[in-house]
């Protein structure tokens, strides 16, 4: 398989030669199959459990043809909304094949779900919601915990805090246990943060989950009722890694394999959208302009925080960049220049990076941006309502490149 910059390079050539780049097109999203299967392939492999369901989530990244794709290729999808669950199911998604964590289920939507989608995965946020779930569900029905712990997740992605609005906080415990024994719940789920580093905590908060299950099952014999806690839905969270480098992961089920043996006697759902998606995608803009500000190159590109919302509002992310000229021959001058690479929005915050070194950039070039698979077209801002970019799907492969939706703009 290619590195991620000869897949990037392969693709926008490919692109150009068979003419799927139009005058019109000032940036380019691309979609690589093979890295996509890859790290679906690689996930499966790593947990190596007998009965897991990986179901990616598709707000990491819903374009249709995406999330057909995971679907074709046996994996279930993570919807966050019924918006969400009805893009699986348009994507090809059978019920039990879609896990729906939304914490705002409205009464007609869980109706829905009991009415018309039996077997479909129903995570309840809280002990107040259960109370609108009906006595005898068609879908499986679950229970989020909140592990009520500070993980290192960034700030504003944390969700595991005492006072978060996610889940039933783990203290809570008796209270939880009444619940499992008062309505038919089979499956409980946490997810205790986003960008976590320190696996050490994540896998103590699957480890509470673990220990709650068994205590759940071991009460709910002892109460002569015969359900149990069949499955546990660990969440996803882990931050992505460097392309092709699967090790983080692989650390992370080698310690719940070592501190939650267990675990691999119950089924098992995943949700990993982030590291699955991030290094499956990368963009191309034109570079429209450049001028100097003090020791700085300043270029301005076609997609800024609109498309790269979580990079403006918190943390860039360490984003490998490409440098074409206007032919698209890569730029590869050993002389390099401070350079700030601003989006094209009317706000101040609209820098994708700066002061990376990169060869002068100049009117026409191309720049390339790696990495960008995840948490980038799923949180388009429509601030400035400017049209979202032509999606380019390939596999290098296959040897195949085709355009998955066209550039469009939804208030025109």
């Amino acid at each position: 398989m290619k590195n991620i910059k000869e897949n990037a390079l392969w693709a926008f050539r490919n692109a150009s030669a068979n003419s799927l780049i139009s005058n019109d097109d000032s940036a380019l999203i691309f979609q690589s199959w093979d890295d996509l299967k890859f790290n679906l392939e690689q996930l499966s492999a790593i947990f190596d459990h007998p009965n897991a369901t990986h179901a990616i989530a598709i707000k990491t990244n819903p374009h249709p043809s995406v999330l057909a794709k995971i679907i074709s290729w046996g994996f279930s999808l993570e919807a966050a909304s019924m918006e969400e669950v009805e893009m699986a199911i348009k994507a090809g998604a059978s019920p039990n094949k879609i896990v729906f964590d939304s914490p705002v289920k409205r009464q007609s939507e869980i109706e829905k779900c009991n009415n018309e989608l039996h077997g479909l995965i129903l995570n309840a946020n809280s002990l107040e919601e259960l109370k609108r779930m009906p006595d005898n569900p068609n879908f499986t029905l679950g229970i989020r915990i909140n592990p009520s712990m500070q993980m290192d997740s960034p700030e504003i992605y944390s969700v595991s805090n005492n006072e978060s609005k996610f889940g039933v906080p783990i203290l809570e415990k008796e209270a939880l246990l009444n619940a499992i024994l008062s309505h038919p719940i089979q499956q409980l789920h946490i997810h205790a943060g986003s960008q976590m580093k320190d696996l050490t905590k994540a896998v103590f908060a699957v480890r509470e989950l673990l220990d709650l299950a068994i205590e759940a099952n071991s009460l709910l014999e002892k109460k002569g009722i015969e359900r149990r806690i069949l499955t546990l839905d660990i969440g996803g969270g882990l931050i992505a890694e460097k392309y092709g480098i699967v090790g983080k992961m692989s650390e992370y089920a080698k310690k719940l394999k070592e501190t939650c043996p267990e675990l691999w006697d119950f089924e098992l759902i995943t949700e990993f959208g982030q590291w699955c998606h991030t290094n499956s995608g990368f963009i191309f803009s034109e570079i429209e302009y450049t001028f100097k500000r003090g020791e700085k190159q300043i270029a301005f590109i076609h997609l800024g925080a609109d498309y790269f919302m979580r990079d403006a509002y918190t943390l860039a992310r360490d984003f490998d960049i490409i440098a074409l000229n206007n032919k698209g021959e890569e730029n590869n001058s050993d002389e390099k220049y401070l350079h700030d690479i601003a989006g094209p929005l009317c706000f101040a915050g609209d820098y994708v990076l700066k002061g990376v070194k990169l060869p002068i950039l100049k009117e026409n070039d191309w720049l390339g941006i790696l990495g960008t698979g995840a948490n980038t077209l799923g949180l388009w801002s429509r601030h400035c309502s400017r049209t979202i970019p032509k999606v380019i799907g390939f596999s290098c492969e296959k040897n195949e490149i085709e355009i998955l939706s066209e550039r469009m703009n939804p208030f025109i």
